[in-house]
């Protein structure tokens, strides 16, 4: 029998520069949905359209249209999609060694991030409530980034990883526009809750209501905790534990 699909959606907030002007983390964020449970979140994807006055055939940004502390209370209406799991895996750029490949490559960073993020959404659909099941994955395409050579990595990592359950992944990875897929918008959503929560503002503050308020929503091990799981930092742990 064919197995049940799982979708993953991925987008990134962050840069991967190491300039003055550069964000100080680079994060992606994944949403995972029964091929089943998709039609609420693309319900509430429509109704945050709607609501903000998206043209059709537009994709919802974060960063263009959910400038205010109101508008960004589109965490409560995802909050409330139900069957939803998230997974975040954030670096921490001031923890990347100035000798690494990471640190001087963009596509070896953007991949490294990447592979982490494919590893936690399989073993996520190994272990999903109900049954293992296949997962199609896409990603965020990344205006003039080559994604072949991020594929290529996949087909290394698969090659040369025996716990990480690759033959769960359902065809190929794709990249592709926001504006084509709900849950590429939904995802690029969570990366602006994530990034408003880590990152100080021009006065110093920082808005983590909207990332606490979607917290249930990450994945978690069997003891509930979200560490390593849901919410994977390459770098010092303690720079978000301390957060309020």
């Amino acid at each position: 029998m064919t197995p049940p699909l799982l979708r993953a959606y991925v987008d990134e907030t962050g840069d991967r520069g190491h300039s003055g002007k550069s964000s100080p983390f680079f994060a992606f964020a994944a949403v995972l949905v029964a091929d089943e449970d998709e039609p609420p979140l693309m319900a509430a994807m429509s109704k945050l359209r709607r609501d903000f006055t998206i043209p059709a055939g537009k994709a919802l940004h974060w960063n263009q249209h959910v400038k205010t502390f109101a508008r960004r209370q589109v965490s409560t209406v995802l909050a409330a999609v139900p069957g939803l799991m998230i997974i975040y895996v954030v670096v921490e750029k001031t923890a990347i060694p100035v000798s690494s490949g990471m640190y001087s490559d963009h596509e070896v960073f953007y991949n490294y991030a990447a592979a982490m993020v494919m590893e936690r959404v399989l073993l996520a659909a190994r272990d999903w409530p109900g049954g293992s099941r296949d997962v199609v994955v896409r990603f965020g395409h990344v205006k003039g980034f080559r994604h072949v050579t991020t594929k290529r990595y996949f087909r290394l990592k698969a090659a040369a990883s025996s716990w990480v359950p690759w033959n769960r992944l359902h065809g190929t990875v794709h990249f592709d526009d926001q504006a084509q897929w709900d849950g590429l918008q939904a995802a690029d959503q969570y990366a602006g809750m994530l990034n408003v929560a880590v990152s100080a503002d021009e006065y110093g503050g920082y808005q983590e209501a909207h990332l606490l308020r979607i917290c249930p929503q990450l994945r978690r091990d069997a003891n509930g905790r979200s560490r390593g799981w849901g919410f994977k930092v390459l770098g010092n742990e303690a720079t978000f534990t301390t957060l309020r």
